[in-house]
C-alpha cells in the first residue's frame, strides 16, 4: 500500500496530480472493488495534508468531517475531496400535514447557521397545528431540458416546430429515442420556442423520485439525435439553451413549471392568531399585501412575492442533500393571506420546487438520515411518491415560516429584537 509520505512527495514534485490520488491509491490496494471506498477516504486525507503543508496550517475542523461519496471503482460523488463542510442541523416542528403524499405529523430537518430560524419555524408549525394543520397538493411534476438548434432559416425552424407539434409519428419516434435508456423517466411533452432561425425545444420528463436534471439531459441528447435524422441540416448550438431554466431566476419555470409545483394552505383560527402573535387576520393580510406584493413589485422581484421562502427551502435543501444552487428558482413563492370571518386563510404557491429522494447528495451520510426522519428516503412504492412527499413537506415548512415572519412583523420590532437576543443573548 502506498504511504502518505510517498504520495505527498509525488504531489510536490508534480509526478502526481491531486485528482489522480484515488486511482493511484486504489492501484496500490490491488484494485479490488471493495477497496475503492478506502482509497477515496485515504485520498481525501492525503489531499488535506497536502493543502495543510502548503498553507503551513492545520485545518482540524475539516479533518474531523468526512462524507463517503464512493460509488464504484473510478466513480465518486465529488472530485478532489478533502473532507466535509459542516452546518448546524436542527429539528423544527412537528407539523401536521394532510396531503396527497405527506400524511401525519413530521419533524422538520433544518440545516442553518441562522439563529431564530428553527425557533420561528417551530412557532409557525405550532400555530398551524392548533388550527388543524396544513393541506398540501402537487399540481405539476416534470423536469425540463431545452436544447437550442440552428436550422439555417426561420422557415426551416418553423418546419421543425410544426413537425414536433403536429406530426404524431415523428413525435413518437422522438419519445421512443428519449426514453430508450430510461428505467423510470417518461417524456411528457415538448414545447417549441422560435427566434429567427433558431429553435428551442423544451423537453419535460417525469423522473420518478430523482430530481432528474442529469438524466433528462442525456434523454434530451438522445431525442436530438433522432430529430437530426429528419433534419440533418440542424446544428446543435447547446444541449442546454437556458429555456430549461436551471439555477437562474426566471419566469418560464414559474409559468410552465419545473420540478414540482406545490400548494400548501391552512386556515388559522382567530383565537390562535391572537394568542400566539397578538394580532388579527386583517393585520396579517395588510402586511402580506404591502410587503410581499407592493414592496416586491417596487423592488422588481422575480417570483419573490414572499417574506423569506428561500430561508426555509435552503435550510431543508442542505439537510436533505438537494442541489443547493437550485434554491434560486425553487424558492419562487407566492403568499396569499385573506381574512375570512375573523380567521386567516393562509397559503403558499411554489411553482418549481426541484427535489429528489434518490440520486445526487440524497444518498450520503446525514442527508439520508434526514430523509429517513422525514419518512421519504429512497424510492417510493410508486415512482415519484417519495419526492412528491418531500415537496409537500418542504412547502408546509415554507407555509409555517412565512406565517411566523408575518406574525412577527405585526409586532413592531419583534423581528429585530428576537434575532439579536437569540444570536447574541442580549437585545
Amino acid at each position: 500500500m502506498v504511504s502518505k509520505e510517498d504520495a505527498l512527495r509525488k504531489l510536490e514534485k508534480g509526478e502526481l496530480k491531486l485528482h489522480e490520488l484515488e486511482n493511484f491509491i486504489f492501484e496500490s490496494l490491488g484494485k479490488k472493488d471493495d477497496k475503492w471506498g478506502e482509497a477515496c477516504a485515504m485520498a481525501s486525507e492525503f489531499r488535506l495534508t497536502f493543502i495543510e503543508k502548503i498553507k503551513s496550517k492545520k485545518f482540524g475542523g475539516i479533518r474531523s468531517h468526512f462524507v463517503d461519496t464512493a460509488v464504484k471503482p473510478g466513480v465518486m460523488g465529488i472530485e478532489n475531496q478533502i473532507g466535509a463542510a459542516a452546518t448546524p442541523l436542527g429539528i423544527a416542528g412537528p407539523i401536521k400535514i394532510s396531503g396527497d403524499y405527506a400524511k401525519g405529523e413530521f419533524y422538520l430537518t433544518v440545516a442553518t447557521n441562522e439563529a431564530a430560524l428553527i425557533a420561528g419555524l417551530s412557532r409557525g408549525c405550532k400555530t398551524i397545528n392548533e388550527s388543524g394543520g396544513a393541506l398540501t397538493i402537487v399540481t405539476r411534476n416534470w423536469m425540463t431540458r431545452a436544447p437550442v438548434l440552428d436550422l439555417g432559416s426561420s422557415e426551416k425552424a418553423r418546419e421543425l416546430a410544426n413537425a414536433v407539434n403536429h406530426d404524431k409519428q415523428f413525435y413518437g419516434k422522438i419519445k421512443a429515442a428519449a426514453e430508450s435508456e430510461s428505467k423510470v423517466s417518461k417524456l411528457e411533452f415538448i414545447e417549441t420556442f422560435q427566434v429567427g432561425k433558431k429553435i428551442w425545444l423544451r423537453f419535460a420528463f417525469e423522473t420518478g423520485d430523482s430530481m432528474g436534471m442529469n438524466s433528462v439531459t442525456k434523454y434530451s441528447a438522445n431525442a436530438i439525435k433522432e430529430i437530426k435524422k429528419k433534419f440533418p441540416h440542424a446544428k446543435l448550438i447547446a444541449l442546454s439553451g437556458n429555456m430549461c431554466s436551471d439555477k437562474k431566476s426566471n419566469h418560464v419555470n414559474i409559468v410552465l413549471g419545473r420540478g414540482k409545483a406545490v400548494e400548501a394552505e391552512t386556515v388559522i383560527k382567530k383565537e390562535v392568531l391572537e394568542k400566539i402573535y397578538n394580532t388579527d387576520a386583517r393585520t396579517i393580510e395588510k402586511i402580506n399585501f404591502t410587503k410581499n406584493y407592493q414592496g416586491s413589485a417596487l423592488s422588481g422581484t422575480l417570483g419573490g412575492f414572499n417574506a423569506n421562502a428561500a430561508n426555509t427551502v435552503a435550510a431543508m435543501f442542505l439537510a436533505t442533500g438537494q442541489d443547493s444552487a437550485q434554491v434560486v428558482e425553487s424558492s419562487s413563492c407566492f403568499v396569499t393571506a385573506e381574512e375570512q370571518n375573523g380567521d386567516l386563510y393562509f397559503s403558499v404557491s411554489i411553482p418549481n420546487l426541484e427535489v429528489a429522494t434518490v440520486g445526487g447528495g440524497t444518498n450520503y451520510a446525514t442527508a439520508k438520515d434526514c430523509l429517513e426522519i422525514l419518512g421519504c428516503a429512497g424510492a417510493g412504492k410508486n415512482p415519484g411518491d417519495n419526492s412528491k412527499k418531500l415537496a409537500e413537506i418542504i412547502a408546509s415548512a415554507v407555509l409555517a415560516q412565512e406565517l411566523n415572519l408575518l406574525g412577527a412583523l405585526a409586532n413592531d420590532y419583534e423581528l429585530a429584537e428576537s434575532h439579536i437576543r437569540m444570536a447574541r443573548g442580549k437585545n
